[in-house]
């Protein structure tokens, strides 16, 4: 029996593992990088930060103008008071009857 190639076939396997744990540690950013290339950036990476400033500047568009409309302050204070009262009321009526809603175990789904 040949002990010094039966070391270095054991080794080897050794070496392998270690080298594939290595490998698997390693992330498609730093492996590009070596070689001197990066990924592009998507699309969707570009336009999600814009269409939220857009979103945030409708908003703050909203209240500005609802701060300057024509309404005197006490009207509108009493305006926006009885719309959030009223969607309380719409939110805790949905809730209640969604708690209130019989549950059945043909009704359920299983999410997989």
């Amino acid at each position: 029996m040949d002990f010094s190639k039966t070391a270095q076939e054991v080794g080897s396997a050794i070496g392998v593992t270690d080298l594939i744990e290595a490998a698997s540690a390693l992330s498609l950013k730093e492996v590009l990088g070596m070689i001197g290339l990066e990924r592009r950036p998507s699309a969707l990476e570009g336009a999600l930060p814009a269409m939220g400033l857009v979103a945030v500047s409708a908003a703050v568009g909203a209240g500005i103008a609802l701060l300057l409309a024509p309404t005197s302050g006490t009207k509108l204070r009493a305006k926006l008071s009885e719309e959030l009262d009223g969607a309380k009321h719409r939110l805790s009526d949905r809730n209640s009857h969604l708690d209130s809603r019989p549950t059945s175990k043909s009704s359920r789904h299983a999410v997989s």
